[in-house]
């Protein structure tokens, strides 16, 4: 139920900002090098992102507000196994251009569990379906509206019940503007 409200909140504030001026949509895809932060002893997992944005002006040529959806694969590795968690993930982000070819953002992301791979026994304990972070990044902008970037999202919310285990995921990747 949660995710549809998030999904119904996300796909009207898409909509109304269209009255907005100079915005562009784009699609971003790279990938994820992801673990977990906590007492346990584990390793990255290289997984994928892909997804859509927008990009609505606030302040001309500096100044902008960038939602997203995206589908990002996440986890970890601990001894033989791996771990893979699909989430959906919607970053509000704002995003300064200090120079025409060169951009800072920085927003909160809200995630949505889609599917993993995790056999856990009767009792044990399982992975949470929502997941909250604190993303920030940088891109270089090319003409024609390529450009390439390189993201950290700082998990703030445990995403195994009963234990200290946040995400802490590194994208790495391209995107283009339309």
């Amino acid at each position: 139920m949660k995710v549809i409200k998030v999904l119904s909140f996300t796909m009207f504030i898409l909509a109304i900002s269209t009255t907005v001026q100079a915005q562009k949509v784009g699609v971003r895809a790279g990938i994820t090098i992801s673990n977990v932060s906590g007492d346990a002893d584990t390793k990255p997992l290289t997984g994928f992102y892909a997804g859509v944005f927008k990009e609505i002006t606030l302040v001309p040529e500096l100044v902008y507000l960038q939602p997203e959806l995206q589908y990002s694969m996440q986890g970890y590795k601990v001894e033989d196994t791996k771990v893979s968690i699909g989430y959906l993930n919607i970053p509000v982000l704002a995003k300064v251009y200090v120079v025409k070819t060169f951009s800072l953002e920085a927003g909160p992301q809200v995630g949505f569990k889609i599917n993993d791979n995790l056999d856990v026994p009767e009792g044990g304990n399982e992975i949470k379906t929502f997941d909250t972070a604190f993303v920030g990044g940088l891109g270089f902008n090319f003409p024609m509206g390529l450009s390439i970037n390189a993201r950290y999202a700082l998990g703030l919310s445990e995403i195994i019940k009963d234990s200290d285990a946040k995400n802490q995921v590194i994208q790495l990747g391209a995107a283009f503007k339309f």
